[in-house]
C-alpha cells in the first residue's frame, strides 16, 4: 500500500526532500515503516530512536498500524532552551 512521509528539520535536509511516497506491506505498523525509510535513505540510519512521528496530524507510536493513503510526519528529536 501507498502512504506518504513528510520530513522536517534535519531530516529533510539529509533525504534531500520535504516527502516522498513510500510502499508498505499492507498492516505495516511505524516501525516497519522507520526500516523502509532507512533502507531508502540510508543518511537516515542509527538515528532512528530520536524520531517523533504523526499519523495524519495525530501524534502515533511504533505500533501505530497504517492506512493506505495516510500521511506520516517524522521529526527529529528537538530540545531547546
Amino acid at each position: 500500500m501507498e502512504i506518504t512521509v513528510r520530513f522536517f528539520a534535519s531530516m529533510r535536509e539529509a533525504v534531500g526532500t520535504g516527502q516522498c511516497t513510500l510502499l508498505v506491506p499492507e498492516g505495516a505498523k511505524l516501525d516497519e515503516m522507520v526500516q523502509l525509510l532507512v533502507r531508502r535513505f540510508p543518511a537516515l540510519a542509527g538515528h532512528e530512536s530520536s524520531w517523533h512521528f504523526a499519523v495524519n496530524q495525530t501524534h502515533a507510536e511504533m505500533d501505530e498500524t497504517l492506512h493506505p493513503g495516510d500521511q506520516v510526519a517524522v521529526f527529529p528529536y528537538m530540545a531547546g532552551g
